[in-house]
């Protein structure tokens, strides 16, 4: 690349053609499309290409500050052939700019692959031959309601966009028309009471609320605010839906809108985006909610830090019992310290909090 063009493509003259990289999981991707909105600001004659794993597809499928999605597929480590014949596809695309979010083996073989001048990810010692400009982490917040998770994302940009720049902090999932229709349809026997997607469960074990304290969570909202409620878990944890079912009382099953979770993530997209609230288990669910403007109460695992994830306003809470104990030291726990801080995370603890945030929504 000659120094001119170098210069206008560092200032924003240049038609620039940029990949991002960021194959999983859903919340990940979902924040990394924050990195295409600031790029197409910045400068709006570029064209990106964006690396996702296949079951994430739904939260940057219609987003328009994206040309093109290249579809990394869930199979790809366990089918080594297909791997090797995507990193053979990506040496013909030609880029400007290489931005690796994800920073895993698969990426950073994909980046050392793929032609391009600038190529930038997260400093790590075995990564000073791929990148270009390597990434030091911010471990800290500078700003109270900006996740670190958000922060460390526009940190990657600053090498071609700068400090100065007035970045958007706030991903961003956009619905067609066919989606909030279909959503509207499937809504159709909601009452006036506050509707409220229910993240039940989470990603694994260690970042699930204990069961037993998630049923009086869910109980107590219905108990005292008539709350009708939709449980949005996986197909592989029906097992502990039914325990949780099994928990709740009889006016809370009646007050269940649906007999099952939606079915795949886009239509859980689209009917969480027609919900008053999401309360549950911090991750993925409660991201997307985020990004569609929908107040969310997330309680978070023990090992989980708030700072990374979590907005603070009053709309957005986080619950963490870091805040409601004093002996808590430490996020690197062992899954029998999870678990047993789970257990001693009383409902009682954030009641008050929760009730404030319900009182809110009316």
């Amino acid at each position: 690349m000659t120094k001119i063009k170098l210069l206008l493509l560092l200032t924003g003259k240049f038609i620039m053609k940029i990949l991002v990289i960021q194959q999983k999981m859903i919340g990940d991707v979902l924040i990394c499309s924050l990195l295409c909105e600031n790029i197409i600001k910045w400068n709006p004659r570029a064209e990106i290409d964006f690396i996702a794993n296949t079951h994430t597809l739904p939260v940057i499928k219609n987003n328009p500050h994206i040309n093109k999605i290249i579809v990394f597929g869930d199979h790809f480590k366990n089918d080594k052939k297909s791997f090797y014949r995507f990193l053979n596809n990506q040496r013909k695309n030609k880029y400007d700019v290489l931005i690796d979010a994800y920073g895993k083996i698969e990426s950073i073989l994909t980046s050392w692959l793929t032609p391009a001048p600038i190529k930038i990810g997260y400093k790590k010692w075995y990564t000073n031959w791929v990148y270009s400009i390597s990434v030091e982490r911010q471990l800290h917040k500078f700003k109270d309601d900006i996740p670190l998770s958000i922060i460390n994302r526009i940190k990657l940009l600053m090498p071609i966009i700068g400090k100065d720049f007035n970045y958007i902090y706030k991903p961003k999932i956009y619905l067609d028309d066919y989606e909030k229709k279909n959503a509207k349809a499937l809504l159709i026997n909601r009452k006036k009471s506050p509707l409220l997607m229910i993240s039940a469960l989470g990603s694994s074990k260690l970042k699930t609320y204990p069961i037993e304290k998630m049923s009086l969570v869910l109980d107590y909202i219905v108990r005292k605010y008539g709350a009708q409620l939709i449980l949005n878990y996986m197909p592989n944890q029906r097992k502990e839906i039914l325990l949780l079912l099994n928990k709740i009382t009889l006016k809370t099953k009646q007050s269940l809108l649906f007999k099952k979770s939606p079915r795949s993530l886009s239509e859980y997209i689209s009917i969480v985006s027609c919900c008053d609230a999401i309360i549950g288990n911090e991750g993925g669910a409660i991201n997307i909610a985020k990004s569609l403007n929908i107040p969310s109460f997330a309680i978070f695992s023990p090992q989980i830090d708030p700072e990374v994830w979590n907005t603070s306003s009053q709309n957005q809470i986080g619950v963490h019992i870091k805040n409601y104990i004093k002996n808590f030291k430490s996020f690197k726990l062992n899954s029998k310290q999870i678990f047993s801080l789970y257990n001693s995370f009383e409902f009682d603890y954030f009641k008050q909090e929760l009730s404030i945030f319900m009182n809110r929504l009316k």
